[in-house]
C-alpha cells in the first residue's frame, strides 16, 4: 500500500473524530495539531508540519497549529502578510498555488525570513494552499525539513490528501453541524476502521503465526462490528414501522 493511500486510511480515522472532539470544546488549534502529528508520525523521514490561516481581510497568515515547529519561530511568523515574495506559506496564500522551496537559505522568496528559519534548522519549505468545498482560500499547509528536500511525485498526493483534510476539519470547526447524532458519526468511524483493517492485513505475510492470527481477529471483530452497528442503526425504523 502506498504512502498516501495508507495517510488518507489515517486520517479519515482522525476526521471520524472530530466531530466528538468539537463536542467537548476541543480547539481548533487542538484538532489540527493531532490531523498534524498523524502526518508527521506516518513519514519515513522527519517534517514538522503546519497550518497557517488566512485573516478575515485576506492579507495575513496567523497561526492555526504547529505541533513540532520551535515556538519561537511560529510565534514570529505568526501574522505575516502574504505577497508574492512571502517565504512559503505568504507566496503560496497570494498566488493561490503550491510552492515548493527547496533551500531556505538560497531561495529569494526567503530573503525576509531566512534569518529566523535557518536558527531553527530548518532548510526547505513546501507549502501548498487550504481551501473550502467551495474554492475559498482558508490558509495554508507546510511540511518543512531540516535538509534540503523536494517533494516526491508520492509526496505530492499525500499533500493533497492533507490539505483537503484539514480543510474539512477547519470547515467543520468554524461551522458545527447541529444535531450531530451518533447515526452521522459511527458509520464513518466503522467504515474508516475496516479499510485500516484491510491496510493492515495486507502486510500479515510479513508477521510470524501469532501476529497473523492477531491480524485475522481484528479483520474479523471489525467485520462482526459493521454488522452490529447496521443492525443498530436499523432497529429505530422497523420501531417506527
Amino acid at each position: 500500500m502506498s504512502f498516501a493511500a495508507g495517510l488518507r486510511q489515517a486520517l479519515q480515522l482522525r476526521q471520524s473524530d472530530v466531530a466528538a472532539e468539537l463536542r467537548r470544546g476541543d480547539s481548533l488549534e487542538e484538532i489540527l495539531s493531532r490531523h498534524l502529528l498523524t502526518v508527521e508520525q506516518m513519514s519515513d523521514d522527519e517534517i514538522l508540519t503546519s497550518v497557517l490561516l488566512l485573516s478575515p481581510d485576506g492579507k495575513r497568515l496567523t497561526h492555526g497549529a504547529a505541533p513540532s515547529l520551535p515556538k519561537p519561530y511560529v510565534d514570529a511568523i505568526d501574522g505575516s502578510e502574504i505577497g508574492p515574495s512571502a517565504g512559503s506559506c505568504g507566496t503560496a496564500a497570494y498566488l493561490g498555488r503550491p510552492v515548493y522551496v527547496t533551500d531556505i537559505a538560497t531561495d529569494p522568496l526567503w530573503a525576509a525570513y531566512r534569518d529566523l528559519a535557518l536558527p531553527h534548522g530548518l532548510r526547505s519549505c513546501w507549502s501548498t494552499p487550504i481551501r473550502h468545498a467551495d474554492g475559498h482560500l482558508m490558509g495554508t499547509f507546510a511540511i518543512y525539513h531540516r535538509s534540503l528536500s523536494g517533494p516526491t511525485r508520492a509526496e505530492l498526493g499525500a499533500i493533497d490528501v492533507i490539505a483537503d483534510n484539514v480543510a474539512q476539519a477547519i470547515t467543520r470547526a468554524r461551522n458545527p453541524t447541529p444535531g450531530m447524532h451518533v447515526s452521522d458519526v459511527l458509520p464513518r468511524q466503522v467504515a474508516a476502521l475496516q479499510a485500516l483493517a484491510t491496510a493492515i492485513s495486507q502486510q500479515a505475510p510479513s508477521l510470524d503465526a501469532e501476529g497473523q492470527e492477531a491480524v485475522e481477529a481484528v479483520v474479523e471483530n471489525s467485520r462482526k462490528l459493521a454488522e452490529i452497528v447496521q443492525r443498530y442503526l436499523a432497529e429505530p425504523e422497523t420501531a417506527e414501522d
